[in-house]
C-alpha cells in the first residue's frame, strides 16, 4: 500500500482559509462533528497561509475565493504541490464562476458554490481527498508509460428527448423512471434534463432541492469547464445526475433557443451515456431546438381519442420537417386491459408501429408522484415499471446496432431552421391538384 492511502482508522486532515462572512465557522462547526475528519483549524490572515499549511500539513483545504486569495499570485498553485500538497477546494457564489476557473487553472481540485448543504461538504471533501490519492498514485507511475501515445477521443453521451404533443399523458413519468432504467441497465453516466423551461416539475417529482438550476447555469455556459458543468447537476440516489428547470417565470423568459442546443451538446461532451430530455408539449423553438439536439426521439401518447389525434399530427409534422422518423419510438402509456382501443387498431390509425406500451397503474404512480420517488425504485415489480424497463432495453439494444464514433449535433439540417424560415406554414400540407378543368 502506498504511504498516502487512507487506512479505515485514518482521518481526512482539513484546513479552512476563510472569508469575511460567517460560512467559514458553520464549515468548521461541520466538520469537527464528522468523526472522519480532523479539523485543523481556521485561517484569515493569507500572509499564514502557507506557513500554516506547511506546518499543519492538511490533507485538505477549503479556500474561500473572498478570502482574497487570486489577488496573491501562484499561492493556490504552490500550496497544492502535485506529490506533497493538499487537495485544494474552492469556496464561492455562482456569480463568481471566473474566480473559480481561474482557481481550477492554478490547481485547485474541486469548488462549492454557496448555498450547499452539510452532505455535499463532506462528499465533495472525500471526493477532493481520493482524487489527490489517485493523482499522486498516477504520477508516481509516470515513468512506467509508453511516451507518445495519446488518449483515445471520449465517447459521447446519447441525447433522448421524451415529448407529447398533449399534455398530461405521463411524459414526466416516462422520462424520469427511463433516466433510472437506462442507469440500471448500462451502468452508464445518464443525466436528466428538465427542458419544460417554464412548469417544470422533475425537482418536485424526484425530491430534488438545489439552488443550482438552468436558469442560473446558461449565463455562463460558455465559461464554465466540464469539471464544473458536472458539478453542477444534482446527484439522485438513484444513480442518475439531474439539472432543473428555472423556478420562476422570468428566468425562463431570459433563455434563448440555441443555448439549450449548446448546453445538450456540452452535457454529451461529458463522456458515454445518455441525456434524457422532458420536453414541455408544445412546438415552439424551445422544443424544437431539443428536437434538433437529440439522437433518439421518444413520442408518449395514451389510448385517448384526443391524444392518438394530436399524436398524428405530430407525426406528420416530423415528415414534413423531414425529420428522421427511424430515430422515433411511439410509446402508448396508460394502456388499460379493458380499453375498447385495440392496439392494432391505434397502429393502423396512426400508420406507426407502437414501440413499447405501458400498463395503466394510477395507484402507484399516484403514490411515486407524491412522495418523489420514481417507480422503479418504489414500485420496481409493477407492470408499468417493468414496461419501461423494457423500453430502456429496447433503446439500448437500438444503440448497440449503431456503431457510432461520435455523436454530434447537425444544425444545418436544424428543425427550428426549417419551421423557422416560414413559422406559419409549420403545419401547411400541400393542397390537392385541381381537378382539370374542361374548356367550353
Amino acid at each position: 500500500m502506498n504511504s498516502w492511502q487512507q487506512t479505515p482508522e485514518q482521518q481526512i486532515r482539513v484546513l479552512l482559509i476563510a472569508g469575511p462572512d460567517t460560512v467559514g465557522d458553520w464549515m468548521a462547526n461541520v466538520i469537527n462533528a464528522d468523526p472522519s475528519m480532523a479539523f485543523l483549524g481556521l485561517v484569515r490572515n493569507l500572509s499564514q497561509a502557507r506557513q500554516t499549511v506547511e506546518k499543519l500539513e492538511p490533507d485538505v483545504v477549503l479556500l474561500d475565493i473572498r478570502s482574497g486569495i487570486l489577488q496573491h499570485g501562484d499561492l493556490i498553485n504552490r500550496l497544492s504541490a502535485p506529490l506533497s500538497g493538499p487537495a485544494i477546494i474552492v469556496v464561492a457564489m455562482m456569480g463568481e464562476v471566473e474566480a473559480v476557473r481561474q482557481a481550477m487553472l492554478a490547481g485547485a481540485q474541486g469548488f462549492l458554490l454557496k448555498p450547499f448543504s452539510e452532505e455535499e461538504l463532506q462528499h465533495s471533501i472525500r471526493q477532493a481527498y481520493q482524487l489527490t490519492l489517485q493523482r499522486r498514485a498516477e504520477l508516481s507511475d509516470l515513468p512506467r508509460l509508453m511516451p507518445g501515445r495519446e488518449e483515445a477521443q471520449k465517447p459521447k453521451a446519447e441525447i433522448i428527448a421524451v415529448f407529447s404533443p398533449k399534455g398530461g399523458v405521463g411524459c414526466t413519468t416516462v422520462a424520469v423512471n427511463l433516466a433510472v432504467a437506462l442507469q440500471r441497465l448500462s451502468d452508464k453516466n445518464v443525466i436528466l434534463v428538465d427542458g419544460d423551461l417554464r412548469f417544470g416539475n422533475i425537482d418536485t417529482v424526484l425530491n430534488i432541492t438545489t439552488t443550482t438550476t438552468m436558469g442560473t447555469l446558461l449565463p455562463y455556459l460558455d465559461e464554465l469547464d466540464n469539471q464544473i458543468l458536472e458539478r453542477a447537476l444534482v446527484q439522485h440516489d438513484s444513480g442518475i445526475r439531474v439539472l432543473v428547470a428555472p423556478p420562476f417565470l422570468d428566468t425562463a423568459e431570459e433563455i434563448q433557443p440555441e443555448q439549450l442546443t449548446r448546453l445538450l451538446a456540452r452535457l454529451s461532451a461529458l463522456g458515454e451515456g445518455y441525456v434524457i430530455v422532458d420536453v414541455w408539449s408544445s412546438l415552439d423553438e424551445f422544443s424544437l431546438s431539443i428536437l434538433d439536439a437529440c439522437h433518439r426521439l421518444v413520442v408518449v401518447t395514451t389510448p385517448q381519442i384526443t391524444a392518438l389525434r394530436n399524436a398524428h399530427r405530430f407525426l406528420d409534422v416530423l415528415k414534413l420537417l423531414r425529420f428522421d422518423l427511424t430515430r422515433t419510438s411511439l410509446v402508448l402509456n396508460h394502456c388499460y386491459s379493458r380499453s375498447n382501443i385495440r392496439l392494432k387498431d391505434v397502429q393502423r390509425a396512426l400508420g406507426y408501429t407502437i414501440a413499447q406500451t405501458i400498463a395503466y397503474a394510477p395507484n402507484q404512480v399516484t403514490a411515486s408522484l407524491n412522495r418523489g420517488v420514481p417507480l422503479l425504485q418504489e414500485y420496481r415489480d409493477s407492470n408499468a415499471a417493468k414496461d419501461i424497463l423494457q423500453l430502456a432495453r429496447r433503446l439500448t439494444a437500438q444503440q448497440a446496432q449503431q456503431e457510432r464514433p461520435g455523436l454530434e449535433i447537425q444544425p444545418t439540417t436544424a428543425l427550428s431552421q426549417r419551421a423557422g424560415k416560414n413559422k406559419r406554414k409549420l403545419f401547411f400540407r400541400e393542397p390537392a391538384p385541381a381537378a382539370n378543368k374542361v374548356k367550353p
